[in-house]
């Protein structure tokens, strides 16, 4: 049986929504990559789409509010939610061992130090996932 979380991240605001996209995807990624090798999840990238109207964002996105349906500006202050899918769950404890070895945490810790806010990232376990057609 799969594996998945969704984790949510924010970028740090003194980089642009492009910068965060930029260094997520040619930086950050591949750093977890040769880190982790074949532990490496399927990680999908959901980007938040976002508006330019000066003055009615949020404290991270000022001038970049998300394109909300329902809620707040405020409800949507992250930038991506990632879905990390493993085949089991123990190659994602495998992974997260792997993450947390002291050589390779602190590789990641000052990656994302440079671009994203560290303390603001959520993550939760994906329970069953159901789907309509």
């Amino acid at each position: 049986m799969t594996y998945t979380l969704l984790l949510f991240v924010t970028r740090k605001p003194t980089i642009s929504s492009d910068q965060f996209r930029e260094h997520f995807e040619s930086t950050h990624i591949p750093l977890l990559q040769s880190i982790t090798g074949p532990l490496f999840p399927v990680h999908k990238r959901h980007y938040i789409a976002r508006a330019e109207r000066k003055g009615f964002g949020t404290t991270a996105n000022p001038d970049n509010p998300p394109l909300v349906l329902r809620g707040v500006p405020q409800d949507f202050d992250h930038d991506v939610v990632a879905e990390l899918t493993w085949e089991s769950e123990k190659l994602f404890h495998d992974f997260y061992k792997t993450i947390y070895e002291s050589k390779a945490a602190a590789q990641l810790a000052t990656d994302e130090e440079s671009f994203l806010e560290r303390g603001k990232m959520k993550a939760v376990v994906v329970g069953d996932t159901l789907v309509s057609k």
